[in-house]
C-alpha cells in the first residue's frame, strides 16, 4: 500500500483500488449505506511488509500467518467489530464501536503488534493501514492514513454509539479460504424430538458449506480436507449463522435447547477453543436448559484424545455428544470409555419403505447403543418416521429441513 493522506483539513491524496471480490460483493456493500463508510470508520491492514520480507518463504507459511492475524484480530475486537481477509496481504477492518482516528490508531496498533511477531519490529513506514473510501460490487478502494495525525486525533476524539453486533456479518461468513476459494456457511434450523413423548426439545443447526459463487455444496471429504484454520472458521460461522437465525425464526421466545456441531479438530485446538467458547456463551442465552453440542469428524480419533476434548467443552454445555457421518454399521468401539452422552448420526437418504426403514434403524440402533445409553437419528424424511425411528430404539431425532427424495421405479428395481 502507498503511504497517502486523508485527515481533515491536511492534504489528500487520491484512493487506490486494492481489490476486486466478486464473491465478497454483497458482504461488502452492506457496509457501502451503513454510515461507517461515509465516517471513515474502515479501514485496510496491510501484511505487505511481512510478504516482502519474507519472500519465497511468504508462499509456504501463509496458512500460519493467516491463523495468527486472524486470532490477534478477534482478541483484539472481541465479538465487537468485523474483519475479512480480502486480499493475500489485506484485512478488511470495522469497529463499529470507534470513531475515525480511534479505528485508524487501533489498527496501527494491532498491525504494529503482528509486525513485531513476524518480524521482531519494523520501520514505521510498514505500519500499512489505509482508509476504505468506497466498496461497490466488490471493488475496494481505500487511501493511506496519516499514523501521527491519527494517534494524536484519537486522544480527543469522542465515543460513539456502537452499532449492535447482529447488524454486522461474522468476521467467518463468508471468507477466503486457505486455497483462495470462497467459501459461505448455510445453516437450516432442525426440529429435534425426544421420542418417548414426541415432544420438541429445540433445534438441531444443520450446515452446508458452499463454494461461492454457484453455491455448490462442498463434500464430506472437502471438508475434512480443508485446513485447521478454516474449518474452524466454518465452525464459528454455523454457531454465529444457527443463533442468528434461531432469533429471527423464533423471536424472544427462548428454546429448550439447541444442538450446536462443532469439529474436533476446533475443540482440540488450543487457539480454536477460546472464540469456540466464547460462541457457546453467546448462544446459552437463547435456550433454558443449556447446549447439546455434537462433536463431529471422531472417525478415527483415539478416545483418549476425544475423551480430554468431551471434559474441556463440558462445562459450557449440558450434554456432550459424538456425531457419526452416517449410520453405523457397526459398534464404534472407538468411542467407549469415553464418557460421552450420547451418539448421533445423519439418516441421510434413508430408506422411504417403513419394513425397511424399521429395519435399517434397529441396526444402526444396536450397533450405537454398544457404546452409549442415547442414540439421536438426523434428518428423517418426515413425522412419519419419528414413531418407527423410537420403536427401532433411538432415544431422539430431527426432522430434515430438506426432505429426502423416494427412489425411482428404475432405482428400486421395479
Amino acid at each position: 500500500m502507498a503511504s497517502t493522506l486523508v485527515a481533515d483539513g491536511l492534504e489528500t491524496r487520491p484512493s487506490v483500488e486494492r481489490f476486486s471480490t466478486h464473491e465478497l460483493g454483497p458482504t461488502l456493500e452492506r457496509f457501502q449505506t451503513s454510515g461507517l463508510l461515509e465516517e471513515g470508520r474502515i479501514n485496510l491492514i496491510g501484511l505487505d511488509a511481512i510478504a516482502e520480507r519474507l519472500g519465497d518463504r511468504w508462499e509456504g507459511r501463509q496458512e500460519q500467518i493467516y491463523h495468527h492475524v486472524e486470532r490477534t484480530l478477534t482478541r483484539h475486537l472481541e465479538g465487537g467489530g468485523f474483519f475479512q481477509r480480502v486480499s493475500p496481504t489485506d484485512y478488511l477492518v470495522v469497529q463499529p464501536g470507534l470513531g475515525k482516528y480511534s479505528a485508524q490508531a487501533s489498527c496501527l496498533r494491532y498491525l504494529r503488534e503482528l509486525l513485531s511477531h513476524f518480524l521482531g519490529g519494523a520501520a514505521p513506514e510498514a505500519a500499512d493501514v489505509m482508509e476504505v473510501t468506497s466498496l461497490s460490487g466488490g471493488r475496494i478502494f481505500a487511501a493511506g492514513i496519516d499514523p501521527d495525525y491519527a494517534a494524536a486525533a484519537a486522544r480527543t476524539e469522542p465515543p460513539v454509539l456502537s452499532v449492535e453486533p447482529d447488524d454486522l456479518p461474522t468476521p467467518w461468513n463468508p471468507f477466503v479460504a486457505a486455497d483462495g476459494r470462497t467459501l459461505r456457511v448455510s445453516c437450516q434450523l432442525e426440529p429435534v424430538f425426544e421420542l418417548r413423548t414426541f415432544a420438541q426439545i429445540g433445534f438441531r443447526i444443520a450446515r452446508r458449506v458452499l463454494l461461492m459463487p454457484g453455491e455448490i455444496e462442498l463434500s464430506p471429504q472437502e471438508l475434512r480436507n480443508l485446513t485447521t484454520a478454516d474449518i474452524e472458521k466454518v465452525d464459528l460461522a454455523t454457531i454465529a449463522r444457527g443463533v442468528s437465525r434461531l432469533r429471527s425464526e423464533q423471536g424472544n421466545a427462548k428454546q429448550p435447547t439447541l444442538f450446536l456441531p462443532v469439529s474436533y479438530t476446533t475443540l482440540s485446538s488450543q487457539r480454536g477453543r477460546g472464540p469456540l467458547i466464547a460462541r457457546f456463551k453467546e448462544a446459552t442465552r437463547g435456550v433454558e436448559k443449556g447446549l447439546i453440542c455434537e462433536i463431529n469428524d471422531i472417525e478415527g480419533v483415539p478416545g483418549s484424545a476425544l475423551a480430554a476434548a468431551t471434559v474441556l467443552i463440558k462445562p459450557f454445555c449440558v450434554i456432550v455428544v459424538g456425531k457419526l457421518r452416517e449410520a453405523p454399521g457397526r459398534s464404534p468401539e472407538d468411542l467407549r470409555g469415553v464418557r460421552l452422552q450420547g451418539v448421533a448420526f445423519e439418516a441421510g437418504m434413508h430408506p422411504l419403505d417403513h419394513g425397511e426403514f424399521t429395519a435399517w434403524a434397529e441396526r444402526a440402533v444396536v450397533n450405537a447403543r454398544g457404546v452409549t445409553r442415547s442414540v439421536i437419528i438426523h434428518g428423517l424424511s418426515g413425522p412419519e418416521f419419528l414413531g418407527l425411528a423410537g420403536l427401532a430404539g433411538a432415544s431422539h431425532a430431527s426432522l430434515g429441513a430438506r426432505r429426502a427424495q423416494a427412489p425411482s421405479p428404475a432405482a428400486s428395481g421395479a
